[in-house]
């Protein structure tokens, strides 16, 4: 009875798929008992089911290549096959490790990449998958479709994560009013809405700001609601800059403009503006059309002189060059 040449990578196989089933069921065990929040707990068992499942296809590579004569060009195969036929699906799953090793973003963040923008909901192998907002719709909400992007694109790709790190933007709402409007008023008026709405936050997204000056050199920038004017031809334009949850921006704009504008109407001493558009109109100068005898002296027609109707030469100039026929026939006769 021969003996079976492949034994050991066989078993050696079943040994690696069987530990590399363990190792994943204690890593879910050690994340499940952490107290993290969803996104950590997401990410970090993604990262580690990625890791063991690379590691274990390497296992298996070595381990059935060692039972090969020619080791050397078999690395050569898979290599150059590897590298030509699957260079995007590589790309695609080293892009997976990076997002989670590097904290790119993580299930439920809020991102924009080659100006596609929505909220992640799964990071697979090859793929990226989220929810997307605006589009053709107005504002930072779900348009319905679902984005799905090759990992290989966080590679030489800006990633513009809304959500990650601070978890707060920086958004403006601008009013327009006229001239002889009380800006000190508006400014005023914006500055407590803006405050009454980010009161609740502020001093969560200050604790934020602190702990990101300890890993990043973040320079110190305020946090408070603030008034800025601007100066058109037009209007004057009073704008308010304060920061928001990304994913409330809508709903922030439209608080601020609804109480800006109830307490704007209590007030008589501001109005909103708009481009406007000064028309003046003159009165009919008899003068300066002058008189009858000037009107027909300065006569544009005679000036450049009336278009005649053009007389066809033709003939005459065929006759000045070969004769007329009848002054041919009388030389004839």
């Amino acid at each position: 009875m021969s003996h079976f040449p492949y034994e050991l990578p066989v078993l050696g196989s079943a040994g690696i798929l069987v530990m590399a089933w363990g190792g994943a069921w204690l890593a879910r065990k050690v994340i499940d008992a952490r107290d993290i929040s969803p996104k950590e707990h997401y990410r970090l068992y993604r990262l580690v089911n990625t890791t063991i499942t690379v590691l274990t296809i390497a296992a298996l590579i070595v381990m059935w290549a060692s039972k090969l004569q020619f080791k050397g060009q078999f690395w050569g195969l898979i290599g150059a096959g590897l590298a030509i036929s699957l260079r995007e699906p590589l790309l695609s799953i080293a892009g997976r490790i990076a997002i989670f090793a590097g904290h790119m973003y993580s299930g439920g963040d809020r991102i924009e990449i080659n100006k596609l923008s929505g909220d992640v909901i799964d990071i697979g192998f090859f793929y990226t998958r989220m929810m997307e907002i605006g589009n053709w719709i107005s504002g930072d909400q779900y348009s319905g479709r679902t984005i799905q992007f090759a990992n290989a694109q966080v590679f030489g790709t800006p990633v513009f994560n809304y959500t990650r790190t601070f978890g707060y933007i920086w958004d403006e709402v601008r009013l327009p009013v006229t001239y002889a409007s009380n800006v000190k008023a508006i400014s005023e008026i914006l500055k407590s809405v803006g405050r009454e709405y980010t009161r609740e936050f502020l001093q969560g997204a200050q604790k934020k700001i602190e702990t990101m000056q300890r890993y990043f050199m973040v320079p110190r920038f305020e946090v408070e609601p603030d008034v800025y004017i601007r100066v058109t031809d037009n209007y004057i334009e009073v704008t308010l800059r304060y920061i928001v949850d990304p994913k409330q921006r809508r709903k922030a704009s439209s608080f601020i403009y609804a109480e800006a504008f109830r307490q704007i109407r209590e007030r008589k001493d501001i109005e909103i503006g708009s481009e406007t558009m000064d028309l003046t109109v003159h009165p009919p100068d008899t003068e300066a059309k002058g008189n009858a005898a000037t009107r027909a002296a300065d006569n544009p027609t005679a000036a450049v002189g009336k278009p005649q109707q053009m007389e066809d030469t033709t003939r005459q100039t065929a006759e000045k060059l070969i004769g007329s026929p009848e002054t041919e026939s009388r030389k004839a006769a």
